[in-house]
């Protein structure tokens, strides 16, 4: 599946192949093969939910690269209103 995941310490471990499941502790997806997988997703996954990004990993949208700060959720909708209504007197 593709997907556009934050590159991080985990992702570089696991591409080197330093990543490998002991056992399946979820069931999940039936087609997963424990003994030929990189990695559980479902525990890579949550502990990403829980913080935890040096054994887990996030997904960002295609405008991700975009990003340069953290906004509070105020802060982005008046910028975004701010574009909005500069587009609608530039009609």
């Amino acid at each position: 599946m593709p997907g556009r995941a934050i590159r991080n310490g985990f992702l570089d471990a696991v591409k080197e192949g330093l990543k490998k499941p002991k056992a399946c502790p979820f069931n999940c997806i039936k087609t997963c093969d424990v003994t030929n997988s990189p990695y559980c997703i479902m525990l890579a996954l949550y502990n990403a939910y829980k913080g935890r990004m040096d054994h887990g990993y996030a997904f960002a949208g295609s405008n991700a690269w975009r990003c340069d700060k953290i906004l509070k959720v105020s802060e982005l909708f008046d910028e975004l209103k701010a574009g909005y209504n500069t587009k609608l007197t530039s009609l």
